[in-house]
């Protein structure tokens, strides 16, 4: 892990000075929103806490979840027809449920920050001149690093004789390998500001999973003997400056 992020440093370090002698296009820095959908019927977008006929724990993420992106782009070639992504997107996954019984009210919140580094190769295969405009498509490497999952559980009682109860739960740090498929449409907005919409489809844990651990997004291995893979739809909004 470290020398992956020492890597990557002596990239960003090299790349600048670089510039002129590898890349004839330009370069462009942007930031702004991404959010994910978890598909499939992964334990992860199912309840946190299920029926017995239901199954075990969930992640309790059936919804969108969101984060940011730091993206950066380096132009091969003049028409920046082939290009270079590299950046940091940092999801924080929230899932919350709320179970009301005779006596208490159970609320749980489930809470995972993921930032993941990724780069990878994007080519532009259409023009769009009406709307100042560029179709494209990319393909990147992603290397997420969860940190320890949380699942804060409350026992609010109805009786105020009884003193309110919270419980933590959750299991340890993971680092994966991952790859997504991305296409998008990146438009001038004026002189060097340009808007960057994509939408695609990313796996979360093709390299590197850990049955032990149990699935990747939730809170408890209990009754979980594999880390199933797991991926998700992807869309981003980005605001873009050209250097």
């Amino acid at each position: 892990m470290k020398c992956f992020l020492s890597f990557i440093i002596a990239c960003m370090a090299f790349l600048p000075s670089q510039a002129d002698d590898l890349f004839d296009g330009t370069t462009s820095v942007g930031f702004g929103i991404t959010t994910f959908l978890l598909n499939g019927a992964n334990p992860a977008n199912q309840k946190i806490f299920p029926k017995e006929s239901e199954g075990a724990i969930g992640g309790g993420f059936p919804n969108w979840q969101s984060g940011f992106s730091l993206k950066g782009t380096l132009g091969i070639d003049k028409k920046n027809t082939y290009r270079i992504p590299f950046g940091l997107d940092y999801y924080i996954m929230n899932g919350v449920q709320r179970l009301p019984d005779k006596f208490y009210t159970i609320q749980a919140s489930h809470t995972i920050h993921i930032p993941t580094l990724f780069t990878g190769f994007e080519y532009a295969f259409a023009e769009l001149p009406l709307a100042n405009a560029k179709a494209y498509a990319g393909i990147d490497l992603r290397l997420s690093m969860m940190a320890p999952t949380e699942l804060e559980v409350n026992l609010n009682y109805e009786k105020p004789d009884f003193p309110d109860t919270t419980r933590y739960f959750g299991k340890s740090s993971a680092t994966r390998l991952g790859t997504g498929l991305r296409i998008g449409i990146e438009g001038i907005v004026e002189d060097r500001w340009s808007v960057n919409i994509s939408a695609g489809y990313t796996v979360f844990n093709l390299l590197g999973r850990d049955n032990e651990r149990g699935e990747l997004f939730t809170p408890s291995s209990i009754t979980e003997s594999v880390e199933s893979m797991i991926g998700g739809i992807m869309t981003a909004v980005l605001i873009q400056y050209r250097l």
